[in-house]
């Protein structure tokens, strides 16, 4: 029950934000709550990329394209990481990574939990609805990792879609209460087109979800 409750509160926050289009990876921002849809997790760590995650969290990030560096700073904090290193160093003492910053698709992706952690951010993650959330000055960054792994074994993918089905639930569970909701009000009235509003963003979300089950499923067959 508390995990549904948390599930909801999450779902109205994402209701209340605006979308942007930037290239593969779709925020929803306001001054309180980001929402990164597309979160990716390779090797059990989610990545993001890294100008996302950086100016999220209000560091400044440079990049050094001739030795592939990235170098962010926040406060008294400087963190620089090495594509495809395990390296790193913070305020000049080196340590080691789970996962390297890598490049997918000409995009540069640094590991969520060690950026965060780094500056002194609390993260929590949430297995069933497979997101992350960072805690920041005044906001709450949400990440969903939409897709749990980057895995060609049957039986992960087999678990990949079990995750996205329970996330499906969800969503209809949520979508249900709304369309109760919306019948206690007047037909067009204020309270009546947001409520309205908050059904078209679930909507979509769960489109996502729905799409990407299918591709799973799809992936699962062909391998017998």
């Amino acid at each position: 029950m508390l995990k549904r409750l948390f599930f909801v509160s999450f779902v109205f926050y994402l209701c209340s934000l605006i979308y942007v289009e930037d290239s593969s990876y779709v925020h929803a921002i306001n001054k309180d709550v980001i929402f990164f849809d597309s979160g990716t997790a390779i090797n059990g760590r989610t990545m993001l990329p890294m100008r996302n995650i950086f100016e999220s969290l209000d560091a400044t990030v440079a990049w050094d394209s001739s030795t592939q560096t990235i170098t962010a700073s926040k406060g008294n904090t400087t963190i620089q990481l090495k594509v495809n290193s395990y390296k790193a160093i913070v305020n000049g003492k080196e340590t080691f990574l789970d996962n390297p910053p890598t490049i997918m698709n000409s995009t540069t992706m640094v590991p969520v939990r060690f950026v965060s952690e780094s500056l002194k951010l609390p993260v929590e993650w949430d297995s069933t609805l497979r997101v992350v959330n960072i805690i920041t000055e005044g906001k709450n960054i949400f990440i969903y990792v939409n897709d749990p792994t980057i895995n060609t074994d049957k039986n992960s993918k087999i678990n990949n879609y079990n995750q996205l089905v329970d996330l499906h639930n969800n969503l209809l569970f949520v979508l249900q209460n709304l369309e109760y909701e919306k019948s206690l009000y007047p037909n067009y009235s204020q309270d009546y087109r947001n409520i309205l509003e908050k059904q078209l963003t679930l909507s979509k979300l769960k489109l996502k979800v729905m799409q990407r089950m299918e591709v799973i499923l799809t992936e699962i067959i062909r391998q017998g």
